[in-house]
């Protein structure tokens, strides 16, 4: 039977795993995603997964749902656009589903819901408050009204005062982002928060304080943040002793060179896990490390330093022990660590590392189990649970190398539909002239297709990132199914490896990062499996800012280059991205040196460009530039612009993502296989 992973029209609308939620008491949601009844969109619904027996699906609408959230009772509070009897309106509510029964609308606010936490019977969440509703007496009502009398008149002209004004795919509204909470009345107040932009919040348990990160601007439009830790009153909380509790209380301010972010609290509510990001800027390279915060007394400790592992999605599973999640040589591992209040933290492996060849995502207490999610470039992502406590210590805060031992996660299926991929992962390795051992996945067809093959080479985005994991955009099988060799390299930049591969290429986006793509190509070209002479490199965003780069230092190496949503003008790219830090690391040394578009002349071989109009991170005008610069300044022919006016830096509608796979296998074929040009039917 053939693989549905082998044509991208099956592969874009298999349903798969696309979040999971879990309650500390128990209760786990997981959220499937689909294609809608019309097939232009993806929908994602609720499955309820017990301890004992199969999935249940809890939601069926049409609209789906956006958010879950389980309570500790099997309640589960979730945001769909779903209609409410008497109200066309399409916006985002609020709903409650209880353990019998059907759905309830709970809350309607003008400018959507998101972000949803619970705390102490506090329901809290985000939505915008337009300026002018600010300070009413009710800001809830007031804010409804501003958003209807926008509606009624057909406005929708945005007046800022301050970057940014755009966020990856979407111009920021007109209602500026606040933070809210429903309290056990119903009633809806809303979180005094210090000036700034509102980014991100974690709640206490008892829900009577938070965490909050705060965007801020320096001069030249510099953005930064702050931390704060901020009281929450209400009706529902008497305040002890008649005391109002104290204000906001600063308690990082990022305006030099790092920024912190705040993570979870812990059960008890006495400390607090935060996440430090020293910047990427012109000589200084990122990184990131997990810190744990004393509610009482301040002080803060490193528990898992940047030097051997970026962590991130810590969730604590007792007052004294986390779990988290890090990358780990190609592959992922989910570490457990252990904060005695007196004493050294230590580190446990609960699974992955070297010998499984998975990656691990969203891993989180639910009773006396660990779920979380799982998923290989052989198999997409699973939900799993295993036991805590099933790691093996480590000394110190060093990490052992090796999970032998570990208990296996048990799989939960029901999910999702099962398959096997269209062919089989090899491992590539190679060295670098500084000694580094660079590695790489190799995917290679099944053995009706005879070798040698042609070789493509995907150059993963981030920069921050490692070919490590099942992607649905960026997918190796239906090339393999067509008789490609798919090689997967993780280069200077690639998070798993240590600290020190991040500063082997932040500096020189095109310098070690470049050779580091090369070593394993040249190592996989070496094979007999492999051809020689048919290859081709494809990227997007910063594997895009690669693919151009290789286009204009490669000559005729490759056949052709595909580059999405891809850097090509250094010197603009800080000034148009919607993320302004970026200016800071790309001007201007990494401008000057390591910008592809001085080399535009150097360009032999063909380009397929794609860029979508709603890419903010990566803005249209760099492909704009790139296709103008291809048409004037080479004579290169066959160059091609698949363009997505309603699409972002990634391509996500089914239809879209269908003819994005079979536009690039069209255009491999035409320079690679040496085939006819055949135009994709959807593109008319």
């Amino acid at each position: 039977m053939t693989s549905r992973y082998a044509h991208p029209e099956q592969l874009v609308t298999t349903p798969r795993i696309a979040g999971l939620a879990a309650h500390r008491n128990g209760p786990v949601v997981v959220l499937r995603q689909e294609p809608a009844p019309d097939g232009k969109r993806f929908v994602k619904h609720a499955w309820s997964v017990l301890r004992d027996g199969a999935p249940v699906q809890l939601t069926h609408d049409e609209n789906g749902v956006q958010e879950v959230r389980p309570t500790g009772s099997g309640a589960v509070y979730f945001t769909s656009e779903r209609p409410v009897p008497g109200e066309d309106a399409k916006r985002t509510r609020l709903w409650l589903l209880p353990g019998h029964g059907e759905a309830r609308p709970v809350l309607d606010a003008p400018n959507g819901i998101s972000n949803l936490q619970l705390g102490g019977g506090r329901v809290f969440f985000v939505s915008g408050l337009h300026p002018g509703a600010r300070g009413a007496a009710d800001e809830f009502a007031r804010n409804r009204e501003i958003h209807d009398r926008r509606e009624e008149t057909g406005v929708s002209a945005v007046l800022y005062d301050h970057a940014p004004i755009r966020y990856w795919d979407h111009d920021l509204p007109a209602a500026q982002d606040a933070l809210w909470f429903l309290d056990p009345s119903g009633r809806v107040r809303r979180v005094e928060l210090p000036t700034g932009r509102f980014l991100d919040y974690s709640v206490a348990p008892d829900g009577t304080w938070l965490l909050a990160t705060i965007g801020t601007l320096l001069p030249r439009g510099v953005q930064r943040s702050q931390l704060w830790r901020v009281p929450v009153s209400g009706d529902d909380v008497a305040d002890p002793d008649g005391v109002a509790p104290p204000g906001p209380q600063l308690l990082h301010d990022s305006a030099e060179a790092e920024s912190w972010d705040c993570g979870e609290v812990s059960p008890d509510g006495t400390r607090v896990l935060l996440t430090r990001e020293r910047l990427w800027r012109d000589g200084v390279n990122m990184a990131l490390s997990l810190w744990v915060h004393d509610v009482a007394t301040g002080a803060e400790t490193e528990v898992v330093p940047a030097d051997e592992h970026w962590a991130h999605e810590g969730r604590w599973i007792d007052d004294e022990s986390f779990v988290c999640t890090a990358d780990h040589k190609g592959r992922g591992i989910v570490l457990r660590v252990h904060c005695p209040r007196d004493g050294q933290p230590r580190v446990v492996v609960e699974a992955g590392g070297d010998g499984q060849d998975w990656t691990y995502s969203s891993v989180q207490p639910a009773g006396d189990d660990l779920v979380g999610l799982r998923a290989s470039y052989a198999h997409p992502a699973e939900l799993v649970r295993w036991p805590v406590g099933a790691g093996a210590v480590a000394e110190g805060k060093g990490v052992a190398a090796s999970s032998n031992g570990l208990a296996e996660p048990e799989t939960v299926g029901g999910l999702v539909p099962e398959d096997t991929v269209p062919g089989h992962l090899e491992e590539v390795t190679t060295t670098a002239a500084d000694g580094t051992e660079i590695r790489a996945w190799l995917a290679l067809p099944v053995d009706e297709h005879t070798g040698p093959h042609p070789l493509l080479v995907f150059v993963h985005g981030g920069p921050w990132g490692s070919s490590n994991q099942w992607s649905w955009r960026w997918n190796p099988w239906p090339f393999v199914a067509r008789g490609y060799a798919v090689l997967l390299p993780d280069p200077a930049i690639s998070t798993g490896y240590g600290q020190s591969m991040i500063e082997r290429g932040q500096q020189q986006l095109g310098g070690a990062p470049f050779d580091d793509v090369m070593a394993p190509t040249e190592a996989a070209t070496a094979r007999a499996d492999v051809d020689p002479a048919r290859q081709a490199l494809l990227g997007g965003s910063y594997g895009g800012y690669m693919a151009n780069w290789v286009a204009t230092h490669t000559e005729d190496r490759f056949r052709c280059i595909v580059t999405h949503a891809s850097l090509w003008n250094l010197d603009s790219m800080g000034a148009t991205t919607d993320n302004t830090v970026w200016r800071e690391a790309l001007e201007p040394a990494q401008a000057a040196v390591y910008s592809p578009h001085r080399f535009v002349e150097r360009i032999r071989v063909p380009l397929l460009v794609i860029h979508g109009d709603k890419d903010y991170r990566v803005p249209i005008a760099q492909g704009l530039e790139l296709w103008s610069d291809l048409q004037l300044r080479t004579t290169v022919a066959g160059h091609r612009f698949l363009y997505y006016p309603d699409e972002g830096h990634w391509i996500l509608k089914p239809a879209n993502a269908r003819t994005w796979y079979e536009t690039v296998l069209a255009f491999l074929a035409e320079h690679v296989l040496d085939e006819d040009w055949t135009r994709p039917e959807l593109l008319g």
